[in-house]
């Protein structure tokens, strides 16, 4: 017989064993972006996870527009992102605190007094119609060991987690502050074509009025005042236009920074001017790419990712847990805290899974979540390197434009002089020097126009850059420090992340 069960308790024990390994044939499927990707910026090749190193965050300031630096100011205490990004890194933050409580034992004490009859089937003495009194005062603990590792990987992809929570919530201000700063451009811009629209409008009134003077006097014929009261509506309602644009842009404004359109009233005019500071270096620092929030955060994802594979492999193993209880159990009569009363034990007991179908089913979600965010990352570096291509490529045909804007604008001041003059020697009309007018204007705004476009772009490169601009020599951007300060196993570690 004992020949028998020796070999079946070695095949149990092998059988047991076999079933908590984990499966080898589950594994990632994607992988992050190298090579030639990678290529374009060699701090994004580095394998060792880089830190939240943005550019200097409040670039605004450098356009020394006090009213946008307040609408900044509100947006960051008051807009919905920003909220949201608040609670999701506080979400971050408690799930860090639960994963660390799993190092620390759990303890609970509990006292309480029962009083109850026993009925004729619960009295040994079967008899019934007896009263019991029963006091109990104790304190239970629990610790699980961490034999594997898990507790330390679920740990460490809870911290990875809250890091780009945090990059998240930078990214929120970024996106916030450019789009404000971008909207407060096209306000701005807006104001510039208002003023055209309204100069247009007043030449127009102007034209009607010696139109109708010359055909009073015989000098015209109706078809051409018909031509300039035509003008001059058309003009009237682009001024009207103008101002439309000029409210709705206060509007939004007013909604980027979480407040009604009463706020929209009190925006005055923009006194910012974006100069030479926001345009593009001569020499763009490729690994600005690896400031983008959105992909480090991306990466810190990845690194969450990985742990917490880790963390589900471990749960194949064997594990112990430690449960303990001591206190006090007395009935009525007896002395609570004497010995008779004194009530203890201790349980050890080691886990062993047998059946895994489950574990194998969180193993393949967490190496499916694995996938995404690999996934996720290798998308967000594409865009990022086509979102700064786009942008430099606009920013260069502004410029173009730009030359050619500004010769129109020349060119028509120049034809506008000579006509000018012609009419003040006697030998040209009126009428021709307010047409030369109307060219210059339209000159004039499609040059307003085309500034405004290469003042937006210059924001956007800000933005996809994540966050501005910064030149490697110069020592006068400031760094401030976020910490991230995590209780672990009786020992503080901060995880830093630093904010140019």
């Amino acid at each position: 017989m004992k020949t028998i069960l020796k070999p079946l308790a070695a095949m149990i024990s092998v059988t047991l064993l076999y079933g908590c390994t984990a499966p080898s044939d589950i594994k990632p499927a994607n992988k992050l972006n190298k090579s030639s990707v990678l290529a374009h910026s060699q701090q994004l090749d580095n394998e060792s996870l880089s830190s939240a190193d943005w550019p200097k965050q409040q670039w605004w300031k450098s356009l020394h527009d006090e009213q946008l630096n307040e609408l900044i100011k509100l947006a960051m205490k008051h807009s919905p992102t920003i909220q949201m990004a608040n609670a999701n890194l506080r979400k971050a933050s408690a799930s860090v605190m639960a994963a660390d409580a799993q190092f620390e034992p759990q303890l609970s004490a509990q006292g309480g007094v029962t009083r109850s009859r026993l009925s004729r089937s619960e009295d040994p003495l079967f008899q019934g119609s007896r009263y019991t009194t029963v006091y109990d005062l104790g304190l239970s603990g629990q610790y699980t060991f961490d034999l594997w590792g898990g507790q330390r990987d679920a740990w460490e992809a809870s911290v990875n987690a809250q890091h780009a929570a945090a990059v998240d919530h930078q990214a929120a201000n970024i996106t916030v502050a450019s789009s404000i700063v971008s909207t407060y451009v096209k306000l701005a811009s807006a104001y510039h074509l208002l003023d055209l629209a309204q100069k247009d409008y007043d030449r127009t009134r102007h034209i009607v009025s010696i139109t109708q003077q010359l055909l009073d006097n015989g000098l015209t014929s109706k078809d051409r005042l018909y031509t300039t009261q035509s003008n001059e509506a058309s003009a009237k309602q682009d001024l009207k236009k103008r101002h439309l644009a000029v409210n709705q842009l206060k509007n939004a404004l007013a909604t980027m920074i979480g407040q009604g359109p009463d706020v929209a009233k009190s925006i005055k005019r923009p006194t910012a001017v974006l100069t030479t500071q926001l345009a593009l270096p001569k020499h763009l620092p490729a690994n600005l790419l690896a400031h983008r929030p959105d992909l480090v955060a991306a990466k810190w994802r990845v690194e969450a990712a990985t742990k917490n594979i880790a963390a589900a492999k471990t749960k194949f193993y064997p594990n112990l847990n430690l449960s303990a209880m001591a206190g006090f159990k007395a009935v009525l009569g007896d002395a609570m805290f004497e010995d008779p009363s004194r009530s203890w034990h201790v349980a050890p007991a080691i886990s062993l899974p047998i059946f895994t179908k489950n574990l194998k089913a969180d193993y393949i979600r967490k190496t499916a979540d694995y996938d995404t965010a690999v996934a996720q990352y290798n998308r967000t570096l594409v865009k990022a390197l086509g979102d700064v291509s786009d942008t430099i490529m606009a920013l260069k045909s502004a410029e173009q434009q730009l030359d050619d804007a500004k010769l129109s604008v020349q060119l028509a001041e120049k034809s506008y002089h000579i006509n000018e003059k012609r009419y003040q020697s006697g030998m040209g009309s009126h009428l021709d020097v307010l047409v030369a007018e109307q060219r210059l204007l339209h000159a004039e705004s499609a040059l307003v126009t085309l500034q405004n476009q290469q003042q937006e772009k210059q924001v956007m490169l800000v933005k996809v850059l994540g966050g501005g601009f910064y030149e490697p020599n110069n020592q006068q951007s400031g760094t401030a420090e976020h910490s991230t300060t995590t209780e672990h196993s009786g020992k503080t570690e901060q995880q830093h992340v630093k904010v140019k």
